[in-house]
């Protein structure tokens, strides 16, 4: 169950389980945002792809209480450079975080890029698609507003000068990928926090676009908090008939 809250978040805010993204979408992005995950150790292949896309004029941001050595420092074996022993700086942001403090630094980044955005209406926010695409805009807003910067900041555990410039990145660019994988999903909070990953990326249009979009990093979305397997303890009703239709039994229909 490592990434239900992953599942249940996308699900109720977006309607798919999935991530959105594709391997190819990471050399289109200018933004890369990863939250609780350390690819170094555990998604080694996946730091390849960020060099690629670093090198490509991505910015890589990385949230995490522990600093990720991979992404600190990564030598590619397939390049001379890593050969060499030369080490390739993967992440320009580094925000040490504290524990679960995910949500409050995401809010923090929320309310400067709203700030900036009434400023200057129609340059940070992409209006167009939050008409077309969303609902609930101004009620969310209207949360934001509630917020201290100070109170966000403490809680995050993140100055706000380095808040600051995390927001300056989201401000400026358009196609952002956030990944994410343990480190947000195993707290009690954890599906709201996701929720609030993916209110970032709506407010910016980074949904289902060349080069945006949600990257929970699972081992497989088969098995890991989308359930297109039927492995799941609350199975729709649906979902049992058609394992009936399919198979000639009858499943249990409790749930549990």
């Amino acid at each position: 169950m490592c990434h239900e809250s992953s599942g249940v978040a996308l699900n109720e805010s977006l309607g798919i389980g999935k991530g959105s993204v594709t391997l190819e979408d990471f050399y289109e992005a200018e933004v890369i945002i990863i939250l609780g995950q350390n690819p170094g150790t555990n998604h080694p292949r996946m730091l390849s792809a960020l060099q690629k896309a670093k090198d490509n004029g991505c910015t890589i941001i990385s949230v995490n209480p522990l600093p990720e050595t991979g992404l600190m420092g990564f030598k590619n074996p397939q390049t001379l450079r890593g050969v060499l022993g030369l080490k390739a700086a993967l992440t320009d942001q580094f925000l040490q975080v504290k524990l679960n403090g995910d949500m409050a630094l995401l809010k923090a980044i929320t309310k400067l890029m709203l700030e900036a955005e009434e400023k200057k209406p129609g340059t940070v926010f992409d209006l167009e698609f939050i008409k077309e695409k969303t609902v609930g805009i101004e009620e969310y807003l209207q949360n934001i507003r509630k917020y201290n910067i100070q109170d966000l900041s403490e809680a995050a555990g993140i100055s706000i000068e380095q808040i600051r410039e995390a927001a300056d990145v989201f401000i400026q660019k358009k196609k952002i990928i956030a990944c994410w994988a343990m480190g947000l999903t195993q707290h009690k909070n954890a599906v709201a926090t996701i929720k609030e990953v993916v209110n970032l990326l709506l407010l910016k249009g980074s949904i289902a676009k060349p080069g945006a979009g949600t990257c929970p990093v699972r081992g497989h979305s088969n098995v890991q908090g989308d359930r297109t397997m039927g492995i799941y303890e609350k199975p729709s009703k649906a979902f049992l008939d058609n394992i009936e239709k399919a198979f000639g039994f009858t499943p249990p229909q409790q749930h549990g």
